[in-house]
């Protein structure tokens, strides 16, 4: 995110808007993961834009002029990772916007062989067609069905807190599976 954050300054900077690493750091309060959200509210409180949501529609998001594409480890590796740290693979909103055509169901079939161990099925990205479909999948696989505001803080509107939640039997079973295999649980 470091690199990506330069990415993002450099971009900005022109087109006229310049931003320095402590302007978005002031936005984030005690977060150590700098990102486009904390971006956003610097580009707010400089003045160069009204909200977040314009800070995306004009600057920050896919496609626009100052976005940086990311990094992202390849999800087998991520899973190995993942579960290398007694933790569990659970894979984000698989079907949002663009991410159907990736991530099939026989492709997310074969990440559930590879160890990815449950799927999002409740998320504001999935219409009830595809909620129905991945709790289908995610049965038929073993998959563990979960749910997610995928909330990002109080100036991201579109994803209010708690608007999706995990059943709680698929949350206790997460819970099980970590502690069997010598993880983490909540206290």
């Amino acid at each position: 995110r470091v690199n990506r954050l330069q990415g993002f300054l450099d971009r900005l900077s022109e087109l006229g808007m310049p931003l320095t690493a402590e302007d978005v750091q002031e936005s984030t309060g005690l977060s150590p993961s700098l990102g486009r959200p904390h971006i956003a509210d610097a580009l707010v409180a400089k003045g160069y834009v009204a909200n977040r949501d314009e800070a995306f529609a004009k600057y920050l998001g896919d496609g626009k002029p100052a976005y940086v594409e990311r990094y992202a480890t390849p999800i087998e590796e991520a899973i190995r990772l993942i579960r290398g740290a007694k933790g569990l693979a659970v894979i984000a909103h698989p079907w949002g916007p663009g991410a159907k055509d990736v991530l099939t169901g026989d492709a997310l079939a074969e990440l559930a062989k590879a160890g990815l161990e449950g799927i999002e099925v409740d998320h504001t990205d999935h219409d009830p067609r595809s909620r129905e479909m991945l709790t289908q999948l995610g049965a038929r696989t073993g998959l563990i069905r979960t749910g997610s505001s995928d909330y990002h803080g109080t100036g991201k509107s579109h994803n209010p807190l708690g608007i999706n939640t995990t059943r709680p039997t698929a949350y206790q079973e997460i819970v099980n599976r970590i502690a069997a295999r010598g993880g983490v649980g909540p206290n």
